[in-house]
């Protein structure tokens, strides 16, 4: 009996909803968005200073 559930198991981690590719697939995923994100803040950064330096030279009303 509990080799069924140890083989059950063992089967899970492996092909099951919680495996370990779906694990790796959102690990991938995961290192994807934070590159995203640091390059959008990046990009923010950079367009802010821009609207900044333009707005400066706005005239004075």
């Amino acid at each position: 009996m509990a080799t069924i559930f140890l083989a059950r198991h063992i089967a899970d981690i492996f092909f099951g909803d919680n495996s370990l590719g779906v694990y790796s697939t959102l690990k991938s995923k995961e290192e994807y968005l934070q590159n995203e994100i640091r390059r959008l803040q990046a990009d923010n950064a950079r367009l802010q200073k821009e609207y900044f330096e333009l707005k400066n030279l706005e005239p004075k009303e």
